[in-house]
């Protein structure tokens, strides 16, 4: 009697310890994770797509400043409408200047820069000459000597270096050549391109796409339009003050000016550094002259011209701009100096749409 009754009371606690032990058991088991195919072939498709991404990086810089490019042709063909112009009209006259405006640039002005820079290069014994006037000259001359002394191998390494900048040279031509013919491209059938690959995303997609493009647009022809009259004036006073100056290369030195001006603060101190060199050629009073224009002229732009063209579209802080540079500097060079600024100048509807998830 005592025996059962024990038996009633015990058997729950240990049919409930048994199950406890058998539930901590299948815990304790590893399961068995089972990844399918599909999951392998994914990952591996996204590995190649990242690699070749990785391997033509440079090419697709290029398409997206020939994508910038051409978004601005857009523009002034749109302008050409708004004024009562037919639309095949006016695709055939921008694309008609765009490239006499090219061909003029390789025929004739080209040509005259190579030249000039070949005679800067025999002026080396007039600069030297006005900075042996200075008292720190010597200084510099002794530490240049001691250089090339314990350097046996320096014309040998300067020579190599120089057929490294003529190699590039041949490539930037390339380059130069490859974004003409993918801008003239992209306006022609910017549109109809558009329209294919937003077919290919869902709804929502399509949406945020086009308000993208809605957004950034005028970002991007505004840096195009800005950049151009900012580049194309500071050419001109270049050339101009060294016309007067009577400063030699001054073709060669606008030119420089217009390329370096789309690099803020950098593309000033190298523009003015070198214009000042050459001025020593002539002078120190043409040196000190030509040093003083560029500073009053990056005042004037940085603080009247720029905020007046690019008004609230390009605000960007110095800070972020030095910052932005010198990343694109260092991943693609000076395309990716010049990509740079309207790509961070336009990330903020990009954070809205695609990282926050707002439409509005």
């Amino acid at each position: 009697m005592q025996r059962d009754l024990c038996e009633v009371i015990l058997m729950p606690v240990v049919k409930m310890n048994n199950k406890t032990e058998k539930e901590e058991f299948e815990k304790s088991k590893v399961s068995r994770i089972e990844i399918p195919f599909r999951t392998y072939a994914n990952l591996f498709l996204a590995l190649i797509i990242a690699f070749f991404i990785f391997q033509l990086s440079y090419h697709l810089l290029l398409l997206f400043l020939s994508m910038i490019i051409a978004m601005t042709l857009s523009s002034a063909k749109k302008i050409l409408i708004k004024k009562g112009w037919r639309d095949k009209n006016a695709l055939i006259t921008i694309i008609i200047l765009y490239i006499s405006l090219i061909v003029f640039i390789t025929l004739f002005i080209i040509p005259r820069i190579v030249s000039q820079l070949m005679d800067i290069f025999d002026l080396g014994f007039q600069i030297k000459s006005q900075l042996a006037k200075f008292s720190f000259a010597k200084i510099i001359e002794a530490h240049i000597n001691d250089f090339v002394s314990s350097s046996p191998d320096i014309v040998t390494s300067l020579r190599s270096y120089l057929e490294t900048i003529g190699k590039q040279t041949l490539g930037g031509l390339f380059d130069f050549g490859f974004l003409f013919i993918a801008s003239i491209f992209m306006f022609i059938d910017g549109s109809r391109s558009y329209k294919w690959v937003r077919s290919h995303f869902s709804e929502n997609i399509k949406k945020k796409l086009d308000i993208t493009v809605k957004e950034i647009y005028p970002i991007m022809t505004a840096y195009v339009f800005g950049q151009s009259i900012v580049s194309t004036l500071a050419a001109i006073v270049v050339y101009t003050t060294a016309s007067i100056l009577h400063i030699p290369g001054a073709l060669a030195l606008a030119a420089l000016a217009a390329i370096l001006d789309i690099l803020p603060v950098i593309g000033f101190v190298s523009i003015a550094f070198i214009s000042a060199m050459l001025g020593l050629a002539v002078s120190l009073k043409a040196a000190t002259t030509i040093l003083i224009i560029h500073i009053l002229y990056h005042l004037f732009e940085s603080y009247v011209l720029a905020p007046y063209i690019y008004g609230n579209r390009m605000k960007l802080s110095p800070l972020v701009v030095l910052l932005s540079l010198l990343m694109g500097g260092s991943i693609a060079g000076i395309p990716g100096m010049i990509a740079i600024l309207p790509i961070v100048a336009a990330y903020s509807p990009i954070e809205r749409l695609w990282i926050k998830g707002n439409t509005v």
